[in-house]
């Protein structure tokens, strides 16, 4: 019995860095391990893979166990005749492959990989009914193959190779099967159409989250809201990179595991093994010494993103064992006409102001600040997307607004009041959370938000409402004057323009920048006690400071976006049993969340305030 196979998911993290395997092999520990509410939204995968079977009502389990051998031969002697296969599973040359369905007819083998990745068929349709290339293509690529496609066709062509390795003979056809954004869903409420369980594989150690469909299957088929796009050509594509990269990863794997060495990079900024305590780091491996040095240099603003400003420079840098911010020279960051571009700006602010430990704000803040008009809304939305529609009319993927905050100041040293919406009831809520958001801003003051998230969710909503008929409505014509007119203002742009906090580094989003002011600004604390902790190691972000409450008999946190939207779908299953005390539990949680992001852009506001010589009272 081999040891370790290489499997589509362990070729996936390989393609991303081989080093990675070797850890994941040896069980290194990850920043999502344990992380309870990352597995719930997991969850959401299942639906769709329960929703997909329902297109094949003539399928069969090969099964769920771990004895990867014994569940080969089982589907080996399934395809002994013609068959549709659920989890059908594929040993060779030391590698596994488990398709999620597999349709047999003489020798044709169609390879169905199911994907919770939104596919719209009409748009791709009409590209290749104009002669386009279709949705997965790039023309700037050179194998022709879209980046954000990559990974879903590597794994389908991973499958692939596999299956011809078995069956050299047999024509293989491989499918994405994904939820189609172009349809909506004719069933009102589909989420509670859903069993989630768990099912304990044979060795009694590991779970196995399984889904079915409670309802009559005929009215899903009737109106799919899958799509089964044949990827062939694609896969063609790719098998060869495909091929070469598994045989360099078994390498690492037989006749014994070796840990493939990879250079650090900035590439590591997003590396799940980045992970601080415990003995097994698999980041502190990589980088050694360098992996502990403050400021790092892969917290330098907008250098490890796509594109990143100056990545070159700083992985020039990492390779001679350089890794704090402050061995990157200023000069090389100045172009040769001597300018500085925009990035470039920040990034040297940034070094100067970890050198001297100082904040820095822009000449522009004072005035912008005195340039909005009061009352001044400080406003949050909490949403979530689906891969199910929950409601009729919604197509997967479909934003629903189930909650809003907002922090009111209606005059120069008012005090704040908070005012919020929260989805109610377990039916269609945005047009509802319209109606309340536009009761609250009215159309006077200066609308403050964090990003422009906000925005774009008010245009999805705005579009909703023309499907459903309402385009003349009231709250559709308010969002159209919202959009057009200048009373949103992004907070963010302006902290990236005008304001740096040394204990921020380069990262500008609310709960990094709300916590460094926290840190630093002993009147915020004064003026917001009830959000003051002290730990052992100092003050507590006051996000750390949110009180638990006791959900279903466990202490329950709410502290940042995905934590939110597990709350919301909690919230409505209790709400959808008449478990009322659970579902109020819940939607105290999301409360105090929430209200506290509306009051974190408050606290930078009086924050920058006091930096430009304003009076708060």
């Amino acid at each position: 019995m081999i040891e370790h196979y290489l499997t589509k998911s362990d070729f996936k993290v390989a393609r991303t860095c081989p080093t990675k395997l070797y850890y994941r092999k040896k069980g290194y520990p990850t920043l999502e391990d344990g992380d309870e509410q990352l597995s719930i939204l997991a969850d959401q995968g299942y639906l769709i893979e329960a929703l997909a079977r329902t297109l094949y009502p003539d399928g069969r389990w090969i099964g769920f166990s771990d004895d990867v051998e014994s569940a080969a031969w089982d589907t080996m002697s399934a395809l002994s005749e013609n068959c549709t296969l659920f989890e059908a599973t594929f040993i060779s040359e030391g590698m596994l492959a488990r398709v999620d369905i597999l349709i047999k007819r003489g020798n044709i083998l169609e390879l169905i990989e199911i994907k919770s990745k939104g596919f719209n068929r009409q748009k791709n349709d009409d590209f290749i009914h104009n002669g386009q290339p279709n949705l997965f293509r790039a023309a700037k690529s050179s194998d022709n193959i879209q980046s954000e496609w990559r990974p879903y066709l590597e794994d389908a062509a991973f499958q692939t190779n596999i299956l011809r390795q078995v069956f050299p003979d047999a024509t293989i056809v491989p499918y994405l099967l994904m939820p189609d954004t172009s349809q909506p869903s004719h069933i009102d409420g589909l989420h509670r159409h859903f069993s989630l369980r768990s099912i304990q594989e044979s060795n009694g150690d590991s779970i196995m989250p399984y889904a079915t469909y409670t309802d009559e299957p005929r009215h899903i088929r009737r109106h799919p809201l899958m799509c089964r796009v044949n990827v062939r050509e694609e896969v063609e594509l790719l098998l060869p990179e495909v091929r070469r990269s598994a045989g360099e990863y078994l390498s690492s794997l037989h006749p014994s595991l070796r840990r493939v060495v990879t250079p650090p990079s900035t590439q590591c900024r997003s590396c799940e093994y980045r992970v601080m305590d415990g003995q097994l780091r698999g980041f502190h491996e990589c980088w050694g010494e360098m992996a502990d040095v403050t400021p790092h240099i892969l917290d330098l603003y907008y250098v490890a993103q796509a594109g990143g400003k100056n990545s070159g420079l700083a992985d020039k840098l990492i390779a001679q064992g350089k890794a704090s911010i402050l061995d990157v020279p200023i000069r090389s960051l100045t172009r040769r006409d001597g300018n500085m571009g925009e990035y470039a700006r920040r990034q040297r602010m940034q070094i100067e102001c970890a050198r001297d430990n100082r904040e820095w704000v822009s000449d522009e803040l004072g005035p912008l600040l005195d340039s909005l008009t009061y009352p001044l809304h400080f406003v949050d939305f909490e949403t979530c997307s689906p891969a199910i529609p929950h409601y009729r009319g919604m197509r997967p993927f479909e934003v629903i607004a189930f909650q809003w905050s907002c922090h009111t100041i209606e005059s120069a040293g008012a005090q704040p009041q908070h005012h919020e919406w929260i989805q109610s009831a377990d039916i269609y809520p945005n047009e509802a959370f319209v109606a309340a958001l536009r009761q609250q801003l009215g159309d006077e003051g200066s609308i403050l938000i964090w990003s422009k998230y906000e925005m774009t969710v008010l245009r999805a909503i705005r579009q909703q409402l023309v499907e459903r008929g309402a385009e003349g409505s009231e709250n559709a014509l308010w969002i159209d004057r919202m959009l057009a007119g200048a009373r949103i203002v992004d907070l963010n742009q302006v902290a990236i323009k005008h304001h740096l906090h040394p204990r921020a580094g380069g990262r500008t989003s609310l709960k990094v920048l709300a916590d460094a002011v926290w840190q630093s600004n002993p009147g915020l604390r004064r003026r917001l006690p009830h959000y003051v902790e002290e730990t052992k190691d100092g003050v507590a972000s006051p996000y750390q400071a949110l009180p638990p409450l006791l959900v279903g008999g466990r202490q329950i946190t709410v502290s940042e976006g995905v934590g939110a939207t597990v709350a919301y779908y909690k919230m409505m299953e209790r709400i959808a049993a008449n478990a009322t005390l659970e579902a109020a539990q819940w939607r105290r949680l999301l409360h105090q969340y929430c209200e506290l992001d509306t009051m974190a852009m408050v606290m930078v506001w009086w924050h920058w305030r006091e930096l430009t010589g304003q009076v708060n009272q």
